[in-house]
């Protein structure tokens, strides 16, 4: 009770400093010292995030999400609830672009004052809901007000800002999320020259109290309404695409909803890739998290090797032991790349503790493969871990130092690549400051090919 008691005074503070914020800021400071304010709360909650490499490096995109209920104790103030999956999205867009967005929100009713007085000061765009209209307005004025919405909505997205808009237009439980998609969004993006991108926000149990749940978010990949074939906001196939898109919702909420974090779906979709190489002798296996997973230019980057690309996103170093005999049963490697330990300082082990693990799982490799080199990658200097800079250093002098005296064992020193005058390289990483782009494969890619050369030419 004292977590929910805890949690509801946070939601009627960020009530109050809304409402009660001095007159002479703007609704762009509102808006920013809000979001940071929620920044802190869901960061406090843990909120599992997901696909935060599928964010667009520019702002000017619309973030659509699946509309959920909140718990009904949770009011703010009088007759009033702060949605607590938009104000997480704000969050999240203030966190990666340091610019919460502009959401579309609905005019309160006539005896919804607190609903008024919160979202005035915001300034967001505002719209009449099919459930919430005042009833003395008939549906020419509606119409009217409504139609307003695509000429304002457009001036956000060509100023550069980016918009938080539900494509149902109602909130639902995480089961029987999303409802049915309008088409009104998707109308501006097949309008707009150029066309914007469309970036889905997969919502889940956010309709739920905190500390009875895990809330849990997916940003899944971009797309354009061309991507589609959609060029005109009246082309005929826009509603079939546009029901093509709530179904995939359907289909992401119930994997998130379901999804225990043990990797299984993950696991599975490897074993296959692995017994389906032709293969299994003279590989070069690369294991280990995300930084593995996103190699997608791993088989072209090394057209003259056998290679094998075993990463999955949000992996622990227990992770990639628990399940590395079954994804290595049959394999015949020559050297096995690793990209572990950047995960484990979520855990909050000591630098000590992560390398003692490291160098425990290096020998399990040895006693199934012992004839085997191991790559062991530096752990990478990334904006998300910021504060963990002194213990990443640690960690990655630790592992040099082994390496100087264990045979078959190299080091190869990502980090130091990826840093420049002692600042983290912003050209060389995703939008989401964590994972490497581009460019930063480019520059692994290098450091693999130095360390092949050295041993096999």
């Amino acid at each position: 009770m004292e977590q929910n008691d805890e949690f509801l005074a946070s939601l009627r503070t960020a009530y109050e400093n809304v409402v009660h914020a001095p007159k002479t800021h703007s609704f762009a400071q509102i808006r920013n010292t809000n979001a940071q304010y929620f920044l802190k709360i869901f960061s406090d909650l843990g909120v599992q995030i997901m696909g935060s490499e599928n964010l667009p490096y520019e702002q000017g995109s619309i973030f659509i999400y699946n509309h959920l209920t909140n718990d009904p104790s949770l009011i703010a103030a009088e007759n009033f609830q702060i949605t607590l999956d938009s104000h997480f999205i704000s969050s999240l867009l203030y966190k990666y672009y340091n610019a919460p967005g502009i959401r579309v929100t609905r005019h309160a009713l006539p005896e919804e004052k607190a609903h008024q007085d919160y979202y005035d000061r915001l300034g967001y765009i505002r719209v009449y809901a099919r459930d919430f209209t005042p009833s003395h307005l008939d549906s020419k004025e509606i119409k009217k007000t409504n139609g307003k919405f695509y000429s304002t909505a457009a001036e956000v997205l060509k100023n550069n800002t980016s918009l938080i808009f539900s494509p149902e237009g109602s909130s639902l439980s995480t089961a029987a999320s999303p409802g049915s998609f309008r088409e009104g969004i998707f109308k501006l993006a097949s309008r707009m020259n150029p066309q914007p991108k469309i970036v889905p926000v997969v919502m889940a149990n956010f309709d739920k109290l905190p500390h009875k749940t895990n809330y849990k978010c997916q940003i899944m990949p971009s797309f354009k309404m061309s991507d589609y074939g959609i060029h005109s906001d009246q082309d005929e196939n826009l509603g079939g695409i546009v029901n093509g898109i709530e179904k995939q919702y359907k289909t992401w909420i119930k994997k998130l909803v379901h999804d225990k974090g043990n990797f299984t779906r993950e696991i599975s979709v490897l074993q296959r890739r692995a017994n389906h190489k032709k293969s299994t002798s003279d590989l070069l296996v690369f294991y280990g998290s995300s930084t593995i997973r996103l190699w997608n230019s791993l088989a072209s980057d090394f057209p003259q090797h056998n290679t094998l690309n075993l990463g999955f996103g949000g992996a622990f170093i227990h992770s990639l032991s628990t399940h590395f005999d079954a994804l290595f049963n049959g394999l015949q490697p020559k050297a096995i790349f690793l990209y572990l330990g950047g995960n484990d300082l979520s855990l909050h082990h000591s630098a000590k503790e992560i390398v003692s693990r490291i160098t425990a799982f290096i020998n399990r490799i040895y006693q199934k493969f012992p004839r085997v080199m191991v790559y062991n990658i530096s752990i990478k200097p990334s904006y998300e871990r910021q504060k963990d800079l002194p213990m990443i250093e640690e960690i990655n002098a630790a592992m040099e130092e082994l390496a100087k005296t264990t045979p078959q064992l190299q080091q190869l020193n990502l980090f130091d690549q990826l840093v420049q005058q002692g600042e983290i390289r912003k050209d060389v990483l995703l939008q989401d400051g964590l994972h490497l782009n581009a460019n930063g494969y480019k520059i692994l890619k290098g450091l693999v090919h130095k360390a092949l050369l050295e041993k096999y030419y």
